[in-house]
């Protein structure tokens, strides 16, 4: 038996995971249990978890740790960029050595865990590679590589076949996607690695002609690659800060500070970011598709969460694939994949995480008798009464089975609504979640009813693609889910079938029955700056801190009293 422990950490999204015999067993974030969102710190609440779960008391029981990224490696491409900015970086160079030395996964791992065993570092963009190829169908796949940055590439272009990946070509830092993007995610005063979805959410709303040439001249376009003009940025030897003055002037727009609101030029250049990125991928792809020649791709990286660019890989491709997590998070699981030398498993299910307890769900219940009332419920009548409540356009918090894990709640862990009534929308963005009213939810329906309604050419089940609805007799048909649906008409869909999850599969179907759609609205089940909901403790404080109308905790049906 084949043992490995995977761990990413120190960039964002930090994670650990166990693999036994090439079948991802368990995974989960830092973030869910330390209550800081994308956190970057070593992650060891999420390694004593996922060794827990296999019931591995001494951590050099296992046979090796794959490490997402190479240090030294890495330690190269930052020391050189520094000695480019040799005065503007000496802080940050103090910083990074000593980190580099006295915090190396060595030291951690026998600091924390007293592992004196074998660790495999494997390149990050190869870790985000073998996570899309090797949880994908595919024997034969392009892979398209997108992030901010991992030692030096910022894209790779792959060819996966029977198991194995070969790179086919790269671009490296400073010059990334990925970093542009982020960069004018701050400039529109939103926080980087996290804000990006709410650039995507924007762009919608705006004008991308405004300022797409501008954005677009900073870039230099030869024999299949491209340059980014770095008069305009910092992120070469700033941590902090990524643009300077000069954006500004090229732009002729102020950067928006967080508290001020957002006007119309905030929604022009948004727009035009997203043009400008989706016009480069479709370059990427073009590419991609002509070095590999594959019907299929897999798309990795933190850049792959642009559900909006993803499906323009139709225009080159057959089938595509998309990984549950394809950030950072993921690339522990892709880094135990890629070294594991055995027969390729089935990883396809997000469901990695804790599950709760009835006797947890008891005694919490218990904990806050003044304030909850439950009852407990066998799985048809709970299933008619939770759809019923649905369909009265009550909020639902969901919380079932194992934890997601990845970026979203894929059923697990979500707040639930009706998906027909526009003023739901509102309700949840300015109640509930407490953000930005332009935040678009998410539709979840089941995967053999999904193409009544949606535009969609495979099954979604991740989440992780934006897809346009059908209309009919000159009005749009996604006006029967104006909650979930964006200005644009289009929606962020996710499967649903039964062999995935079955119990979410079987409320959909009945949710059908009411309403005559199997289309419930999903979004997280977490509050205003929280990480997603990890346990029954946590899903109680939380219904009890906010206008949900009902807390499902496995088969109890929770109400306030």
């Amino acid at each position: 038996m084949m043992i490995q422990l995977g761990i990413s950490a120190f960039y964002h999204d930090s994670a650990a995971c166990i693999v036994i015999d090439g079948k991802v067993v368990a995974a989960a974030e830092e973030e869910r249990f330390t209550e800081v969102k994308h956190d970057s710190s070593f992650p060891s609440n999420a390694i004593a978890y996922v060794l827990r779960e296999v019931e591995i008391e001494d951590i050099n029981q296992i046979d090796e740790i794959c490490w997402y990224e190479d240090p030294k490696i890495k330690k190269n491409r930052v020391l050189k960029t520094f000695n480019k900015h040799f005065f503007k970086t000496f802080r940050n160079r103090c910083r990074y050595l000593y980190s580099y030395y006295f915090d190396s996964p060595k030291n951690l791992l026998r600091r924390h865990f007293k592992y004196t065993g074998k660790i495999v570092y494997t390149d990050h963009h190869l870790s985000h590679a073998a996570f899309a190829y090797l949880t994908s169908p595919y024997k034969n796949a392009a892979i398209v590589t997108i992030d901010g940055v991992g030692e030096w590439e910022t894209i790779t272009i792959s060819k996966g076949i029977d198991n194995k990946i070969r790179k086919m070509g790269s671009i490296n830092f400073p010059h990334s996607l990925g970093m542009l993007y982020s960069t004018i995610t701050s400039y529109l005063g939103f926080k980087p690695n996290e804000g990006e979805y709410k650039v995507m959410g924007l762009a919608p709303f705006g004008d991308p002609k405004i300022y797409y040439e501008k954005l677009n001249s900073i870039f230099t376009e030869s024999n299949n690659k491209f340059t980014i003009d770095q008069q305009y940025f910092t992120w070469e030897y700033s941590d902090k800060i990524m643009f300077n003055y000069k954006l500004a002037e090229l732009l002729n727009l102020l950067p928006r500070l967080p508290e001020e609101s957002i006007t119309q030029e905030h929604k022009n250049l948004a727009a035009a970011l997203q043009k400008v990125y989706e016009d480069k991928f479709k370059k990427l792809l073009k590419v991609a598709k002509k070095m590999t020649k594959s019907p299929n791709v897999c798309l990795g990286g933190g850049c792959a969460y642009n559900g909006v660019a993803n499906v323009l890989a139709y225009e080159y491709f057959k089938s595509i694939h998309i990984p549950f997590a394809p950030s950072d998070a993921g690339s522990a699981i892709g880094a135990c994949l890629y070294n594991f030398n055995g027969d390729r498993k089935d990883n396809s299910s997000p469901y990695l995480g804790e599950e709760p307890l009835d006797i947890d769900i008891t005694y919490h219940l218990a904990m806050n008798i003044d304030k909850v009332k439950g009852k407990y419920y066998n799985e048809p009548t709970l299933l008619k009464k939770v759809a019923k409540h649905i369909q009265d356009q009550k909020i639902i918090g969901w919380v079932q089975g194992k934890m997601e894990f990845g970026a979203r709640a894929l059923g697990n862990r979500s707040i639930l609504a009706s998906p027909r009534d526009a003023s739901m929308r509102d309700k949840l963005n300015s109640v509930i979640k407490k953000r930005e009213g332009f935040r678009p939810f998410a539709p979840s329906v089941t995967a053999e009813t999904a193409s009544k309604w949606f535009k969609i050419k495979q099954g979604v089940p991740y989440m992780n693609m934006v897809v346009e609805a059908y209309e009919e007799d000159g009005f749009a048909r996604f006006n029967k889910f104006p909650a979930a649906t964006h200005i644009d008409g289009t929606c962020r869909v996710q499967t649903v079938n039964k062999y995935q999850n079955n119990r979410y599969y079987l409320l959909l179907k009945e949710i059908g029955k009411l309403s005559g759609a199997e289309v419930v609205l999903n979004t997280s089940f977490n509050l205003k700056d929280q990480t997603i909901t990890r346990n029954p403790e946590q899903a109680i404080k939380r219904f009890l801190d906010s206008e949900i109308d009902f807390l499902v905790l496995n088969n109890y049906l929770i109400e306030k009293i």
